[in-house]
């Protein structure tokens, strides 16, 4: 029989694993013809396809975590998400055995800037606790900035996920309030998301061990 631990783990790894799509209907009903250009939605040149592809070279450890298995978007969602590169992966703590499920993207700034957890996981049975904070990571590189947000998984009103996300340029993170203004036709995004731990902040730490290791994969 498994434990309420490994069961509320279980429900957060399926409610993250279906943000993907939800971003996809997200998408299609806010995009417009007049963005297509401007966001770069029908033209991916092939050094950007080939820098996205960098994104497949996700370290198999980082500090105390350790890789358990990659994922990946399926071929729809590439399309319409306009990802010149994505990867999806669920990292494991060596020590506590907690979980994160991590996404990396890349693409036009249009699709990639507009959609965030607060959009997303309100439109799969969740509800956002409280509101959403920035974070500041210290790592070798700098200071990154973070969104982190909370929410419940119906039918508790109790928050057990915990989302951080932020986007770059190819240099530091950043929680920007508006990056869809930014003057960067191309966008990078991380959104890692785990369960809501008293004694412990995962994805405050699994981002410490892992920014690190993927600053050489973005330019």
């Amino acid at each position: 029989m498994k434990s309420a631990k490994t069961e509320s783990k279980s429900s957060v790894f399926k409610t993250y694993r279906m943000i993907p799509f939800v971003v996809v209907i997200t998408f299609v009903l806010l995009s417009g013809v007049a963005h297509g250009v401007l966001d770069g939605r029908w033209s991916e040149p092939k050094d950007l396809i080939q820098q996205g592809d960098r994104l497949n070279q996700l370290p198999d450890h980082c500090g105390d975590w350790t890789l358990l298995h990659r994922d990946e978007l399926d071929d729809g969602a590439k399309k319409l998400l306009r990802c010149y590169g994505s990867s999806l992966a669920v990292y494991q703590h060596d020590r506590t055995k907690s979980t994160v499920t991590v996404a990396v993207l890349f693409g036009p700034r249009g699709p990639i800037a507009v959609h965030t957890p607060e959009i997303c996981y309100s439109s799969v049975g969740t509800k956002q606790v409280g509101e959403t904070k920035k974070q500041i990571i210290q790592t070798p590189s700098g200071q990154q900035e973070f969104f982190s947000v909370q929410f419940a998984i119906a039918p508790s009103t109790e928050p057990s996920l915990d989302v951080w996300y932020a986007w770059s340029e190819g240099d530091a993170w950043i929680a920007a309030e508006y990056p869809r203004l930014w003057m960067a036709h191309s966008l990078y995004k991380i959104q890692v998301a785990g369960s809501v731990e008293v004694s412990e902040n995962d994805c405050n730490n699994f981002l410490t061990s892992f920014l690190p290791e993927i600053d050489a994969l973005l330019e």
